[in-house]
């Protein structure tokens, strides 16, 4: 009889056994709608642990630890959410990266006691409740620069038994952690190239960058930011008739410190122009890539003159399909513009690209030199002066 009894105080205790009390923040459910991110453990700021020891010190009943949110487990927890490209852990080639420390408060008090002893005296059979306030302390940083600090606190209570893990209770902290993040990550939109441009005191493109609506029958669509700054900005000129007919327009920063020859700037930059090319022939796997004309000629342009280069020449896509292609590029401020169209089949000509890399170059205006690339020149300049 009294064995029956134990077995079923044992079944009413098991049944009482409950997960661990949390929420976790809603975030958009997109697939990789964010950049990769690398995820770093940081060591508490001089704030964070002062107010760690502080709250230690006050009395022998309340205690402070450091790391209570397993890394491991956080990693798991922001990729299985897929918001993000990718994710890594401890990788210094990744631009953008959380760095993420934490702390649980805990005060022991007479219930704490008390279910302890229950706890004990059952063999763990009766849940233990644990409540922690949890202090999370993060930065987004880009490149090493800080974006965007992150100071979180949430309750979190834990129920051990017999049978339950402490790696489930480990989990679900990470859970939490990382639902409060990826929401917060998404709806700050500190992740996307216009908050970055902000930050870092790139070009304001979108203000400051003045292209025609249109030119001749060609209409502009949105301007796109470069996930890098060194990238600028782009637009596509799409025909009013004939959709599949478009111009690509590029505007970005000189990668280096001066550039007094514009004639000579221009003809180092067809160079990369050449090597992105090469680049797609071999990730698109075209049959044949032939860019052997290139020339360099002066237009009379708002009655200045400007050094013009262009490249020209033709591949064959994977199918065996022609395709001519033209580059123009130009440099206002300390920034090139680049006009380039591909094409097949007839009715179209290298005469027709330059009409329009005219009609464009006739109106458009850019920004000047931003502080984030005068920082980066200056940098390129004394590394060069070292070297």
């Amino acid at each position: 009889m009294r064995k029956l009894l134990l077995c079923l105080v044992a079944l009413i205790l098991v049944g009482c056994v409950t997960a661990d009390e949390y929420s976790v923040e809603k975030y958009s459910g997109f697939e990789q709608s964010l950049p990769a991110l690398s995820l770093f453990a940081k060591m508490p700021g001089e704030d964070f642990e002062r107010r760690c020891n502080d709250y230690s010190e006050s009395s022998l009943l309340k205690y402070c630890q450091y790391g209570v949110v397993d890394y491991t487990e956080l990693l798991g927890q922001l990729e299985a959410s897929t918001a993000f490209s990718s994710v890594y852990s401890g990788n210094d080639d990744i631009p953008y990266q959380l760095l993420v420390t934490s702390a649980g408060y805990s005060e022991e008090g007479i219930e704490d006691i008390g279910e302890a002893v229950i706890a004990g005296a059952t063999l763990m059979l009766a849940p233990m409740r644990t409540t922690q306030d949890i202090h999370i302390d993060a930065i987004l940083t880009w490149h090493g620069l800080p974006l965007k600090r992150y100071q979180l606190e949430f309750p979190f209570t834990t129920k051990i038994s017999l049978f339950t893990s402490p790696l489930a209770a480990k989990r679900d902290l990470a859970k939490v952690v990382a639902g409060e993040l990826i929401a917060l990550l998404q709806e700050d939109r500190v992740m996307a190239p216009e908050y970055l441009y902000q930050s870092i005191g790139a070009s304001d493109y979108h203000s400051a960058l003045n292209l025609p609506e249109s030119v001749g029958e060609y209409v502009s669509n949105p301007l796109v930011l470069a996930s890098h700054p060194l990238f600028g900005a782009q637009t596509r000129y799409v025909h009013r008739q004939f959709q599949f007919d478009s111009v690509d327009v590029f505007v970005y920063p000189i990668p280096n410190w001066e550039w007094g020859d514009l004639k000579q700037a221009q003809v180092e930059e067809l160079d990369r122009v050449r090597q992105e090319l090469e680049l797609v022939e071999r990730e698109a796997q075209w049959q044949v890539l032939d860019l052997s004309e290139e020339a360099s000629e002066i237009w009379r342009v708002q009655g200045q003159d400007m050094p013009v280069t262009r490249l020209s020449g033709y591949f064959l896509a994977a199918d065996g399909e022609r395709f001519d292609t033209h580059t123009y590029l130009f440099v206002r401020k300390d920034k090139f513009i680049k006009v380039r169209a591909s094409f097949s089949g007839e009715g179209r000509s290298r005469e027709e690209v330059e009409t329009f890399a005219r009609g464009l170059i006739a109106q458009a205006n850019v920004p000047s030199e931003s502080r984030f690339m005068a920082n980066v020149r200056e940098n390129w300049r004394e590394k060069r002066a070292g070297d």
